[in-house]
């Protein structure tokens, strides 16, 4: 068997690093795992226009650091909207893919104006409005405590890259024409209850890709990595030691 391969993990918006927390510790165990940032949220330098592909490209140039060029990326959300955007322009980078509650589509021309009104919000009246109504859609109903958990990391962001990031998530690329070409293991993860990107969604980019597997959360929301840790770290430890290791 090979060494293992590094991991390359990607938060969901509108949270950081820090998202990851309940499973690096198990999928750190056997690898070298790095969390990445995107522009604004987290720890990560700010830049005045960021982008869906601008943050995958930035992704590339550390995977192209590391030993071998080449890593595994799981990207969660928006997380996974980069994860698909790196596959795309730097196949070269990647040796397999974990999807979690993420599509391939993009944004409606109406949510992409939701979005923007969201954005103008935000910089108008500061986040707490927004993230009230936004960020108990991420779990599962009743899951009070990982709602806390995402809000807690919600707040530390800045407004100004909190609407930024919106700005971002509405101008992504459509990705679907891009799958057929992305001939890497993958694992597409979605919760039973995901209201945000429903598991029909997964189901669709799963059997347009060519060689991916379906788990389906039973009982989590859009945020399966926080709300299911233990099982979303089970089935990302054993793809990566069967599939993308081995």
């Amino acid at each position: 068997m090979s060494a293992a391969t590094p991991l390359v993990l990607l938060h969901p918006f509108p949270l950081d690093a820090g998202f990851w927390s309940a499973v690096t510790p198990a999928l750190a165990d056997d690898r070298a795992v790095a969390a990445l940032e995107f522009p604004g949220l987290g720890t990560a330098p700010p830049v005045e226009h960021p982008s869906v592909d601008g943050f995958a490209d930035a992704v590339a140039e550390t995977i192209a650091a590391m030993p071998g060029g080449r890593a595994a990326v799981c990207g969660l959300s928006l997380g996974g909207y980069a994860a698909l955007a790196l596959a795309a322009r730097h196949p070269e980078r990647v040796a397999g893919l974990v999807l979690a509650d993420t599509r391939a589509e993009p944004d409606t021309p109406e949510a992409r104006r939701g979005r923007l009104d969201s954005a103008a919000r935000v910089r108008a009246e500061g986040a707490g409005g927004f993230l009230d109504e936004f960020v108990p859609r991420l779990v599962a109903p009743g899951d009070r405590a990982s709602m806390h958990a995402a809000r807690a990391i919600a707040d530390a962001q800045e407004p100004e890259a909190i609407a930024r990031a919106l700005e971002a998530l509405g101008g992504r690329a459509d990705r679907r024409p891009d799958l057929p070409a992305m001939a890497v293991p993958a694992l597409v993860i979605v919760g039973s209850q995901d209201g945000l990107t429903p598991p029909a969604l997964s189901e669709t980019m799963a059997a347009a890709l060519p060689d991916a597997g379906l788990l389906v959360i039973d009982g989590a929301g859009h945020l399966t990595a926080l709300e299911r840790p233990d099982e979303f770290a089970a089935a990302v430890r054993a793809f990566l030691s069967d599939r993308v290791d081995a």
